[in-house]
């Protein structure tokens, strides 16, 4: 295969090779980079069959929908097609990961019993099946409903799914858990997320709902234009989801403009988003936020975040991984006993190689 030529068809600038090539090699190892160990111990109140806990289902999920984005914009490619096959045989796994002996569909750990099936997890399987494995819908149908019931009439809702019909010995443990470790709340990232995925998997049945959705997530937009995640590292994520649900829907134009200005005036003169450790998804997020709302001829900002990033792009086409999931452990109770995070090279890789692709149109 010529250097630079995925197929015979598309030529890719050496960043964009190294990178798909780097992520088609981690989808032969089946991702296992990607998956997130974490300790619960007993002493604490945790009752896993072990204290270290594996999750993956969130982050290939995730990836899942970075291949289906890298897919579009490679175009009518072999290589587009490669990504696409992959991004389909993830939706098979996470349809397979469901949790059996809960309704509220998908839990970050699964084997933690004091761990509920969360609504940013729904969201991430419904999407994936949305775009991609329209069959596996129906599976997250029961649990969509379980949080619609519960939300408040301006359409907020709790992010943990602890449904009505759970055993009453695991919904004990997973309230004991929600007062003491993980918190209550209306999280804005996960807002977005939500109302995102029911809008693409049924936008007639559910106009109404996300329309009252997208007023509390209006409402909850920062003085500075940006929206603050509550699991996430950083501002560049939780703004992103949010403009990705507004700008879909084409409505709150100065909402988003607040946002668009927001992410130009954080931009830093080398072109980069966030600090050395973070750099490389907050200019990610930031590019693909800013990508979406300025369709066409990159404007001057993308071009220098794009730059950045293939200035920082390692030899193996991956970039260093950046903090991305933030969990604050003990926060429902005022006192953080201990601030756990995630991050993956080659989720960070995924969206950086989403971002130049889109930055580069």
């Amino acid at each position: 295969m010529p250097s630079g030529v995925y197929g015979g068809a598309v030529p890719l600038s050496g960043t964009q090779e190294r990178a798909s090539a780097f992520l088609l090699a981690q989808a032969e190892q089946e991702f296992a980079e990607v998956r997130h160990l974490m300790r619960f111990s007993r002493e604490a109140g945790f009752t896993g069959v072990s204290e270290q806990q594996c999750g993956d289902i969130f982050a290939r999920a995730t990836l899942a929908h970075l291949f289906l984005d890298i897919a579009q914009l490679l175009g009518r490619t072999e290589l587009a097609v490669l990504f696409r096959d992959i991004a389909r045989s993830e939706a098979d796994y996470i349809a397979r990961s469901k949790v059996a002996n809960r309704s509220g569909g998908w839990s970050y750990f699964p084997g933690l019993p004091e761990l509920p099936p969360d609504a940013d997890s729904l969201a991430a399987a419904l999407s994936l099946f949305a775009r991609i494995a329209p069959e596996h819908v129906e599976l997250c149908r029961k649990a969509v409903e379980i949080v619609l019931a519960g939300a408040d009439p301006d359409g907020s809702f709790e992010t943990w799914i602890v449904a009505p019909d759970d055993v009453p010995f695991e919904r004990a443990r997973m309230q004991w858990a929600i007062q003491n470790y993980w918190g209550t709340g209306t999280d804005p990232d996960v807002l977005a997320h939500f109302y995102h995925a029911i809008w693409l998997s049924a936008p007639d049945r559910y106009r109404e709902v996300v329309r009252r959705g997208v007023s509390k997530l209006i409402d909850m937009q920062q003085p500075d234009g940006s929206w603050r995640a509550t699991w996430y590292e950083g501002p560049a994520y939780g703004t992103g989801l949010a403009l990705r649900l507004l700008q879909e829907l084409g409505i709150a134009n100065d909402a988003r403009m607040r946002a668009r200005r927001f992410l130009l005036d954080t931009q830093h003169q080398d072109g980069t988003w966030g600090d050395d450790a973070s750099a490389p998804l907050q200019t990610a997020f930031s590019l693909a936020a800013l990508s979406e709302m300025e369709p066409g001829p990159a404007s001057v900002e993308i071009s220098r975040g794009v730059r950045a990033l293939r200035e920082r792009q390692l030899a193996n086409g991956s970039w260093i991984p950046s903090p991305w999931i933030r969990m604050e452990i003990g926060r429902a109770t005022g006192k953080i006993l201990h601030v756990a995070t995630y991050q993956s090279a080659v989720l960070t890789t995924a969206f950086c190689l989403r971002a130049v692709l889109s930055g580069s149109q």
